[in-house]
């Protein structure tokens, strides 16, 4: 397609040269007064006039060939030239002027000259249609587009005939009545401007169907030149033939139309041809594809979990088999539904409907809701919905696959009620432990001895890190089953009040907060981040002499990057793997569990984001994460 696109490019330069220069040569021709050369062709001469805007247009469509946009700009005063000088042309062969623009662009003394005194009409008609069709060399919809196509197939037409009549030497059809003939080199360098602007310019529905890489449109590239070729070439054969003796005229007839006949034969058992060889590939396609869905359906009905695929309105047209046992509802009672008849409860259709068919970004989404079956049993699903998009990244549709959570999520409130029981009861003795220290260490003091005293106190300190570590792993636990809300949260105030309760983790730390936007988010959550997060940076710059902690966001392709930075302790990037998994820690000289970081992660995660970090040996750390 590019070399055939290259050879295309390449003829229409050429045609455009022939016409610019023929034009040139027209021009010095009269202006130098070489009469002996005026003449090029046995009858009929260039009018000094054509000439002069062959000059014009040859120039203008090498500027629209490159693509100049010096081209556009000009295009109005070019096609205003053309079309005035076509219109002054024709009002002197209806006697309504005389030579005046002759006589404006050449000398009077060429006034003496054969061109000057006769004008072709049917010359002054194509240069009309010349114009018309720079008029509109930019349009690609509309009327005009329309004007632009008859213009340019009447006007390759009509040229087309003057050739052939030179080649038959029948002068009826290059000259009208008793006016002077069009001369041969007009007619071709008006074929050419034609067929350039029939190959170059926007097409219109003739040359979107010639143009196109379908079948027709191949074929149609291929018989246009042979259709235009062929019987001009036989037709002079035949007159040759007449001419000689060879044969009468009545013979020629039957001759020439044997010829046609068998002509079109071709044509057809060519296109017929061509047609078989598409049907067998297409077929041969079909079975493929018919194949391949066999297999894929084979797959999708096989799956343990229900593939549902709507439109981006929710109208379901596909669903397997596990997607109806999932609802209770047969094949046929699910397409043509809305997808939010099955997965939305009544009060949030209109959000969830809103959301899907006005989305500026295209993303998967996982998210769990809770369903009610055609059977009234209620039922928790886990819905990963993916979007579907056209060549041109649009969203066209959506694939959603749902997988019934319900077991799960009684066993996770099972563990959850298990762990917050545990928790409840091993912190109760923990905090009595604690408690007996701290009054220990009170009512003795000055009694005991430093070993007793530093015993009693990490007696205190143990338990109070053991109460801390039971916190974290109830928290670290309840993420897994906990439902995040979302709404509208000021992050910079949240930032804010986050660092007023830390601050006192490093008072003497310099904090910066740079703008931060507004995000959709569940607000307690996202606190939960910052509070871990602004917690470590101002725990492990607390050694530096002059700790900063920076937060902020930057934009990276369209999203929004959150950051929290300090100048403290660091880490290796060999290890960071290691920091979001749980009781995973690389810095054993601070105070901590192990859990910070990956309940961070996980919360992140559960917003559909994703965290990451860098950082470097004392030289600091910068967590970096995102949000859906």
């Amino acid at each position: 397609m590019v070399l055939r696109r290259k050879i295309s490019k390449k003829f229409a330069y050429f045609m455009v040269s022939v016409i610019f220069f023929t034009g040139l040569l027209k021009v010095a021709l009269y202006f130098f007064k070489i009469k002996q050369l005026e003449r090029l062709t046995p009858t009929g001469v260039m009018n000094p006039v054509t000439a002069a805007c062959f000059v014009i247009m040859g120039a203008w469509l090498f500027l629209y060939l490159l693509n100049l946009r010096v081209a556009k700009q000009t295009l109005p005063f070019v096609a205003t030239l053309i079309v005035g000088a076509s219109l002054l042309k024709l009002a002197q062969i209806m006697g309504y002027s005389s030579e005046l623009l002759s006589r404006l662009l050449f000398h009077d003394s060429l006034n003496s000259s054969e061109s000057f005194k006769s004008v072709a009409p049917n010359s002054a008609l194509l240069l009309l249609l010349c114009g018309v069709t720079l008029f509109n060399a930019y349009r690609e919809t509309g009327w005009q587009i329309v004007i632009n196509d008859l213009c340019k197939i009447a006007g390759f037409l009509i040229s087309y005939l003057a050739i052939i009549g030179y080649i038959y030497n029948f002068e009826v059809v290059y000259k009208v009545g008793a006016f002077m003939p069009m001369a041969l080199n007009t007619a071709v360098g008006y074929i050419f401007f034609f067929t350039v602007s029939l190959i170059e310019m926007p097409p219109g529905t003739f040359m979107k169907v010639v143009g196109s890489g379908l079948v027709g449109g191949r074929m149609a590239r291929r018989a246009i030149p042979l259709v235009l070729v062929l019987p001009m070439a036989f037709g002079y054969l035949r007159i040759m033939g007449e001419q000689a003796l060879l044969f009468s005229p009545s013979y020629g007839t039957a001759l020439q139309s044997a010829f046609m006949v068998l002509l079109v034969l071709i044509f057809v058992f060519l296109y017929a041809r061509r047609l078989n060889i598409q049907d067998k590939k297409r077929l041969a396609a079909e079975l493929q594809i018919a194949e391949s869905e066999r297999k894929y359906r084979t797959l999708v009905y096989a799956l343990r979990e229900g593939v549902v695929y709507y439109d981006t309105k929710g109208i379901i047209s596909f669903c397997n088999r596990s997607f109806c046992e999932l609802s209770g509802y047969s094949e046929d009672e699910i397409k043509g539904k809305s997808v939010f008849d099955f997965f939305v409860k009544e009060e949030q259709k209109e959000k969830y409907r809103a959301l899907l068919e006005n989305r500026d970004d295209i993303k998967s989404e996982i998210y769990e809701e809770n369903v009610r079956t055609r059977h009234g049993d209620n039922i928790w699903v886990s819905i990963s919905a993916r979007p579907v998009c056209n060549d041109a990244g649009e969203m066209i549709a959506a694939l959603s696959t749902i997988v019934d959570i319900t077991e799960r999520k009684k066993q996770m409130e099972d563990i959850e009620a298990f762990s917050a029981s545990a928790a409840h009861d091993i912190n109760a003795p923990l905090a009595r432990i604690e408690m007996i220290a701290m009054l220990l260490i009170e009512s003795t003091e000055g009694q005991l001895d430093e070993e007793s005293l530093s015993l009693l106190q990490a007696i205190a300190g143990i338990t109070s890190n053991m109460r801390s570590l039971l916190k974290d792993l109830l928290q670290f636990s309840k993420l897994g089953v906990t439902n995040i809300e979302k709404h509208e949260v000021d992050t910079s105030l949240l930032v804010k009040e986050v660092i007023e309760a830390s601050r006192h983790i490093n008072p003497k730390a310099k904090i910066k907060v740079n703008p931060i936007p507004t995000v959709f988010a569940d607000k307690a959550m996202l606190k939960q981040v910052y509070t871990n997060l602004i917690g470590n940076a101002l725990k492990y710059s607390g050694n530096k002499e002059e700790p900063v902690v920076e937060i902020g966001s930057e934009q990276n392709n369209n999203n929004t990057v959150f950051y929290v930075k300090d100048n403290g302790a660091g880490f290796d990037m060999k290890e960071a793997e290691k920091l979001f998994a749980a009781f995973q820690r690389l810095h054993y000289e601070f105070e901590g569990n192990g859990l910070g970081l990956p309940i961070v992660k996980r919360i992140i995660e559960k917003h559909g984001g994703k965290i990451w970090a860098s950082g470097a040996p004392m030289e600091g750390a910068t967590f970096y994460f995102t949000l859906d």
